[in-house]
């Protein structure tokens, strides 16, 4: 199997070396700035969880400064793009190159929007719903940390490939170690991570903490009325979700699980690069504004992490 990851920042780096050991798995790794520079000219460190080195022997680095090699057209089986939320639309025509006539797409960014832009640019039969709650991060070019350990979840959406079409990738992915779970329900699987993502990402960033601090009672209280803010909307479109305790707790269990990572939003602030905001909290004050529903605890967090990046 062919599998390319494209936008191989913290989580597509973790995926890429957990991949890399797998049996009959053929890794690209396409990557960008320093980070992409370091792991194409001396490979790719994993720590944390696990530790080895990835080496120019076990996979195929590309650049984007570079291009997509030519041999590789064509030729790629699955496509999972792990890049921020702006990447979405250039990841999926990259893909679109990539991919052979039987290739699918799988989006692992955070936000909302991503899996309907793949769709724009490859047609639905391509695309699956998917979603990761491994914890990763950098601490310095050419080294990802694994911090913490979940899930990762495939899903189908309206007229897009089923649970038949997922298998082979999903023992993969089982044989890497990252956990797979099937959902009949690809859109409520995304409204779900989604609703992780604005009750853990803002807070621990505006904070400057790890998941876990968010357990203290004040911290955790926040997080899940930021949560249930948009549950409430999510519900208003109609997205099949579990109940309230049912969200706690998941929300619980992830910060347990990923109790020593550094969010995305966090790592963002940190290097002064732009944050995926705008397709979390900011998503669910303007579906919020759209329905008629009051989002407070969204907006302030909006206004308090663009805040960071006034000019």
């Amino acid at each position: 199997m062919r599998i390319a990851i494209l936008g191989s920042g913290s989580l597509g780096s973790l995926y890429a070396a957990l991949l890399s050991q797998v049996d009959g798995v053929e890794l690209l790794v396409h990557g960008r700035g320093s980070h992409g520079a370091h792991m194409a000219a001396n490979g790719l460190q994993l720590a944390g969880l696990e530790s080895f080195f990835l080496s120019h022997n076990d996979v195929f680095f590309s650049l984007e400064a570079v291009g997509i090699p030519p041999h590789s057209l064509g030729t790629i089986d699955f496509a999972l793009l792990t890049g921020k939320a702006g990447q979405t639309p250039h990841l999926a025509g990259l893909a679109h190159q990539l991919l052979n006539d039987q290739g699918m797409v799988l989006c692992l960014s955070n936000g909302l929007g991503h899996a309907e832009q793949c769709i724009e640019i490859l047609g639905p039969q391509r695309v699956f719903a998917a979603t990761s709650t491994h914890g990763a991060w950098r601490p310095s070019a050419g080294c990802v940390h694994w911090a913490g350990k979940g899930q990762t979840v495939l899903g189908s959406l309206p007229g897009g490939p089923g649970e038949l079409e997922a298998k082979l990738l999903l023992d993969v992915l089982s044989a890497a170690g990252l956990e797979p779970a099937w959902s009949s329900d690809g859109l409520a699987a995304l409204w779900k991570k989604v609703l992780l993502n604005i009750a853990i990402n803002p807070i621990a960033a505006l904070a400057g903490v790890e998941n876990g601090v968010l357990l203290r009672p004040d911290l955790f209280s926040a997080a899940f009325s930021t949560m249930l803010e948009g549950a409430t909307v999510a519900r208003m479109e109609r997205v099949a979700l579990p109940d309230d305790a049912e969200l706690e707790q998941q929300l619980r269990q992830v910060l347990t699980a990923t109790s020593t990572n550094i969010c995305s939003m966090l790592q963002d602030i940190r290097a002064g690069r732009k944050t995926e905001i705008s397709v979390l909290n900011q998503a669910i004050v303007v579906r919020g504004e759209r329905a008629g529903i009051a989002t407070p605890l969204n907006q302030m967090l909006v206004a308090m992490v663009n805040a960071l990046h006034v000019e």
